[in-house]
């Protein structure tokens, strides 16, 4: 072999190496749904896919190989996921991917393990990967026991598309609390906490509410992004030690369900609930900034109020012939089957005003208006909705 013919197939063999290295990490992004439409091919990390003339355009994606983190928002931040496979269509993330870049990730690599038994018993399922439904590995509602490898968190919620309740995932956990046991619909990556993450400081939710069960924002959480009226269907009643709320948000956390007894307004962190009087105390909670009123008048626990429309105001009384929210009439009710009813409900609707108690309030039930839970922040939507009527506040 002459050496012409040896250089010539040394640079073929390191061009075939540089080749298989490039093809390593490979993804197409279609602007269409099943793989149609523009196309554009992604050999590493882009920023920003503006910069390519694809931002908040993709609908599908295909992995050619390797693995790969897709973020809403520039430089990897908002909601991100892992694709590993091809993507017909994109869910939560169509037309919202404007960062992406290899993820790293390797079989054996960072993930979670998922457990049918307890203490790591039973059938198991090894994920690295977002996952928005476990069905589709055959696991869903199954989890009772999570192995955890590698620095990422993860999260956990209860049902498919990461709706419901969630949990989230640090290290190992023997056995699966705070209702969650056996309720695992959906897993991701915990993209708010990147290892390096500027400032080191705890997660922050995306939307909604971190409660932790321990002070510190430590132990075990439960994610929160609507209002609940009992924790107790989440496991986590009379749990909560601190928590932590979205950017710009304002919650209220009762110590009764739907939202009764004392309670506070919440935003930022709070390490110790204690400071408020409410560690291991918190049932219900609510989020206010949007859709209630500003500050509330004496005597509404927290110092919020509802916005209750329909009253006019006299010397030390307001009195709401027909008291409404967002166009609906308040319902007899604070909540569906029955729970609470008639005084309890004329009684927050005073206190909406800045006002201590009902005097005098009747029901309409004659009336086929639609009515909405004063107490679940909801519309009545079967049964025996009935709207409270002619009520007379006093302080």
């Amino acid at each position: 072999m002459s050496i012409r013919t040896a250089a010539i197939g040394a640079l073929a063999l390191a061009g075939g190496c540089f080749s298989a290295s490039a093809a390593a990490q490979e993804i197409i992004l279609y602007d269409g749904p099943n793989f149609t439409g523009q196309q554009v091919r992604v050999t590493g990390q882009v920023n920003n896919l503006s910069a390519m003339r694809f931002n908040d355009r993709a609908s599908s994606l295909r992995v050619v190989s390797g693995q790969w983190e897709v973020c809403q928002h520039d430089d990897f931040n908002g909601t991100c996921e892992v694709h590993s496979g091809d993507a017909r269509s994109l869910g939560r993330m169509n037309n919202q991917i404007t960062s992406l870049r290899p993820a790293g990730y390797g079989p054996g690599g960072p993930g979670i393990t998922l457990y049918s038994g307890p203490n790591y018993t039973g059938r198991s399922v090894t994920l690295t990967e977002t996952t928005p439904n476990l069905q589709s590995v055959g696991f869903n509602d199954m989890a009772r026991s999570v192995r955890h490898n590698g620095r990422r968190n993860w999260r956990a919620c209860q049902h498919a598309d990461f709706g419901g309740a969630c949990m989230e995932i640090s290290g190992d956990i023997p056995s699966i609390g705070g209702g969650m046991a056996g309720e695992i619909s959906s897993v991701e990556p915990d993209f708010g906490a990147r290892p390096g993450r500027p400032g080191g400081g705890p997660d922050r939710p995306r939307s909604g509410v971190f409660l932790y069960d321990g002070p510190g924002f430590s132990g075990q959480r439960v994610d929160v992004t609507h209002d609940v009226a009992n924790l107790e269907a989440l496991g986590f009643n009379d749990r909560a030690d601190s928590l932590i709320v979205a950017r710009g948000e304002i919650w209220v956390i009762c110590e009764d369900d739907h939202l009764g007894g004392r309670c506070q307004r919440v935003e930022g962190e709070i390490r110790d609930l204690g400071q408020l009087g409410l560690r291991n105390e918190v049932t219900s909670l609510r989020r206010i900034d949007d859709h209630w009123g500003g500050p509330g008048g004496p005597g509404y626990p927290g110092g919020y109020r509802p916005d209750v429309t329909g009253g006019v105001r006299g010397v030390d009384a307001v009195f709401f012939p027909r008291p409404e929210i967002r166009g609906y009439a308040v319902d007899r009710c604070l909540g569906g089957y029955g729970r609470r009813c008639d005084q309890e409900t004329a009684d927050a609707i005073c206190r909406s005003a800045g006002l201590r108690r009902a005097e005098f309030y009747e029901v309409d039930r004659y009336s086929r208006a639609r009515t909405w839970y004063l107490g679940e922040n909801e519309a009545c939507r079967g049964g025996q909705c009935e709207p409270i009527v002619n009520v007379l506040c006093t302080d």
